[in-house]
C-alpha cells in the first residue's frame, strides 16, 4: 500500500526555461547562466557542490566574474537570477491541481535536486506549500541519482520503501530509487501520469 508519493519538481509540476533566463541574465550582466555548456570544469564543480549543499550559488557567480574578469555586485546577480528563474518557469496547474486532490489521500511530498537559489525561489512562488514535506538535495546532501539520497527520504518519512511511489522524468533518478525497491513512475505526461497512478492508488 502506497503512504507516500515523492514528486520531482523540474520539467513535472514546472517548465524552465533555461535559455529565456541565460538571455535576461547576459543582456543585464554579460555572462551566462548555462553552466553545463558555457564554462569548464571549475564552474562546473562547483556549481555540482552548490547541488549538494557543499557550496552556494554565490561562489558559482564569484568564480565566472573572476573567470571572466567582471566586477558585479554577487548579491545583485544572486537577487536577478532568482527572480529571472522565476519569471522563466511555467507551471503545470493541471497537476497542481491533481496534487491537491492526492494529499487527501496520502502523504505528498517534493524532493528536488536544487541549490539554495532554485530553492528559495520555488518557495516564493509558493510552489512548495503544495507538498506535506519539502526536500530538496542541497539540504541533505545528495542528488537522486544516489541511491543514499533516498534512504535518507525513507528514514525521514518512517516508511519502507515499497510504501512509497517516486515521480520523476528522469531515468537515472528512477533507477536509482528502484534499486532500493521504491515504487516508480516516469513521468512523460499529465495524461499518462493519471493512467499509471491507478495501477498504485
Amino acid at each position: 500500500m502506497i503512504k507516500a508519493i515523492i514528486f520531482d519538481l523540474g520539467g513535472i509540476i514546472f517548465k524552465e526555461d533555461w535559455v529565456g533566463l541565460d538571455k535576461e541574465f547576459f543582456d543585464k550582466f554579460g555572462i551566462s547562466t548555462l553552466i553545463r555548456t558555457q564554462y569548464g570544469d571549475k564552474i562546473k564543480k562547483i556549481y555540482d557542490d552548490a547541488l549538494i549543499g557543499k557550496k552556494k550559488m554565490k561562489d558559482v557567480f564569484k568564480e565566472i566574474c573572476k573567470q571572466e574578469n567582471k566586477k558585479h555586485n554577487i548579491k545583485e546577480l544572486c537577487n536577478f537570477y532568482k527572480e529571472a528563474y522565476k519569471r522563466n518557469k511555467a507551471l503545470n496547474q493541471e497537476l497542481m491541481r491533481l496534487i491537491k486532490k492526492l494529499r487527501k489521500r496520502v502523504k505528498v511530498v517534493c524532493y528536488t535536486d536544487a541549490n539554495d537559489l532554485h530553492f528559495k525561489a520555488h518557495k516564493e512562488q509558493g510552489i512548495l506549500d503544495l507538498f506535506d514535506e519539502k526536500f530538496a538535495s542541497y539540504k541533505i546532501k545528495a542528488r537522486k541519482k544516489n541511491p543514499k539520497a533516498f534512504e535518507k527520504i525513507l528514514k525521514k518519512l518512517k516508511l519502507k520503501p515499497e510504501e512509497v511511489l517516486l515521480i520523476d522524468n528522469n531515468p537515472e533518478n528512477i533507477f536509482s530509487a528502484k534499486s532500493l525497491g521504491i515504487k516508480t513512475i516516469l513521468f512523460k505526461s499529465n495524461k499518462e501520469l493519471v493512467k499509471e497512478l491507478k495501477k498504485f492508488l
